[in-house]
């Protein structure tokens, strides 16, 4: 029944992924089509453009570019498309490994120097956006302490460091905060207090109890949050001069290659349609009264 379940829920979610993902692609297509100077398609008439355009779009029948029809949209995803995800789950991950132990610390030394500092560092670590942090990390290790890591390119482990933080500094910031307020509140339940009066040891009451249920609270941040680092490596990818979807991004607009904006919208929205069926995934996994109907 569980697999039954599961399948039923995993084709429910599909379905919609596709009809949004449909949706998306036309309302990209028609603000291209409005744009000045632009006529996608030649002289065809827009209900006959529109339907082709999406449906090619989500068959993967990407085409050619404009300007270089020898190499193919699917050929530059194929190297693009690895490396901003790459980008972008390196630093969700760097977010959540880090930022969750420094939620739960500050939600068990609330009202002290160290809950104050840890909140203030979180705040200044949202308050920077992605770029603006990457500007000056490329400021420190390529003009002040130069040599130490690679500022720009991709291929090593290296050139991978200084973008990924700059990507989750911010995500670093953001559950930090929700996992502080969410560790407080659980760690108010009765069921805490009780073991607490029963002789439980701190330790293992926080670990096997407290933080499991503080989780699901989290969760529903994680979805938000990667749609946002998504954007942000747009952003980032051109500020470190990584060849990833935003690189391609940046050069298809503004020479208003249609084929190719329209491919990497849809890529980077499917990312985010994705993850948000792995956070539906994750809350039956950390709360089994979660209905996956």
């Amino acid at each position: 029944m569980a697999i039954v379940g599961l399948a039923r829920f995993l084709a429910k979610r599909i379905v919609a992924v596709a009809v949004t993902a449909a949706v998306m692609v036309a309302v990209a297509y028609l603000l291209i089509y409005a744009a000045p100077g632009v006529r996608p398609g030649g002289d065809q008439p827009l209900t006959r453009q529109l339907p082709r355009a999406v449906w090619q779009t989500l068959t993967l029948d990407f085409g050619t570019p404009y300007g270089d029809p020898a190499m193919s949209i699917r050929h530059q995803l194929a190297r693009a498309f690895p490396i901003s995800a790459i980008l972008t789950i390196g630093s969700m991950t760097l977010a959540i490994v880090v930022g969750i132990p420094l939620g739960a610390l500050a939600a068990l030394k609330r009202n002290t120097w160290i809950d104050g500092a840890l909140t203030t560092l979180s705040l200044a670590g949202q308050a920077i956006p992605a770029y603006t942090l990457g500007v000056i990390l490329i400021l420190i290790f390529g003009v002040w302490a130069p040599g130490i890591l690679p500022i720009n390119g991709w291929g090593t482990v290296g050139e991978a460091v200084l973008p990924i933080i700059a990507l989750s500094a911010g995500n670093v910031g953001v559950i930090t905060r929700y996992m502080r307020s969410s560790m407080i509140e659980t760690l108010r339940k009765d069921y805490i207090r009780t073991a607490e009066a029963k002789g439980v040891r701190r330790g293992p009451l926080v670990l096997r109890h407290a933080l499991r249920n503080s989780l699901t609270a989290l969760i529903t941040v994680v979805g938000p949050t990667f749609a946002f680092t998504v954007v942000s490596a747009v952003w980032v990818e051109q500020i470190f001069s990584i060849p990833g979807i935003g690189s391609l991004m940046s050069t298809a607009f503004p020479t208003k290659n249609i084929p190719l904006s329209m491919t990497s919208i849809y890529l980077l929205s499917l990312m985010v349609l994705c993850m948000n069926i792995v956070v539906d995934l994750l809350y039956r996994v950390f709360d089994p009264r979660v209905s996956l109907g």
